[in-house]
């Protein structure tokens, strides 16, 4: 079938939005909104500065597109790799595994710390932070209630559970970004298996 004018417009009009928000999460990254002009952008993007307000008229709306891409790479990674796994504790160990940070700049975890620190101030940051978080609960929820029907995990109240495993893997993927020398990938993931396999373990398999 052949591709029609519009066809054609709206396909080059999403194409130079990706670029921009892919430029915006790289720049937004690597120095902090605070300090990210949108010139930078537009320089990173290979385009004007006007075609990026085009697209978006503030930084703040260019974090908030940022970390909803970010974020959706991720669930759909979720959904094409891990929930084919059919081992409970396997599907569970790569959802941690995909979710926590890899090391020092790791650069969705930079963009998560510019949406804390903006989410109080600006209230756009601060819905897209909370749908944001309970999709990713969500979906560690859903792992662990697979779990349990399957009869691997044990335990009564699995949203608890996915809470505290979750703001562990925030914690702990903070120390790892910033490179504490104490906190490494390594140990991070050696922490996060111990939390869950003491919250999810049955007795009889402890």
């Amino acid at each position: 079938m052949t591709e029609t004018a519009g066809t054609r417009r709206r396909r080059k009009g999403r194409e130079r939005e990706r670029l921009v928000v892919d430029a915006a999460a790289a720049v937004i990254a690597e120095r902090g909104l605070a300090n990210v002009r949108v010139s930078d952008i537009a320089a990173r993007a290979g385009m004007s500065a006007g075609h990026v307000t085009y697209y978006f008229p503030s930084k703040t709306a260019l974090l908030v597109r940022a970390i909803q891409h970010s974020e959706k790479v991720l669930h759909e990674q979720v959904a094409a790799e891990v929930l084919q796994i059919g081992d409970p504790w396997g599907r569970l160990y790569r959802l941690i595994e995909l979710a926590a940070s890899t090391g020092p700049g790791d650069q969705g975890w930079l963009l998560w710390f510019q949406v804390w620190a903006n989410a109080g101030l600006d209230e756009d940051v601060a819905k897209a932070q909370v749908e944001l978080d309970a999709q990713w609960r969500a979906t560690l929820t859903d792992v662990i209630h697979y779990g349990c029907t399957e009869g691997a995990f044990a335990t009564d109240d699995p949203d608890s559970v996915a809470l505290l495993l979750s703001s562990l893997i925030d914690g702990l993927s903070v120390h790892v970004t910033l490179g504490d020398e104490q906190v490494d990938a390594e140990l991070l993931s050696r922490l996060l298996v111990r939390a869950a396999e003491a919250h999810l373990m049955p007795v009889h398999l402890a």
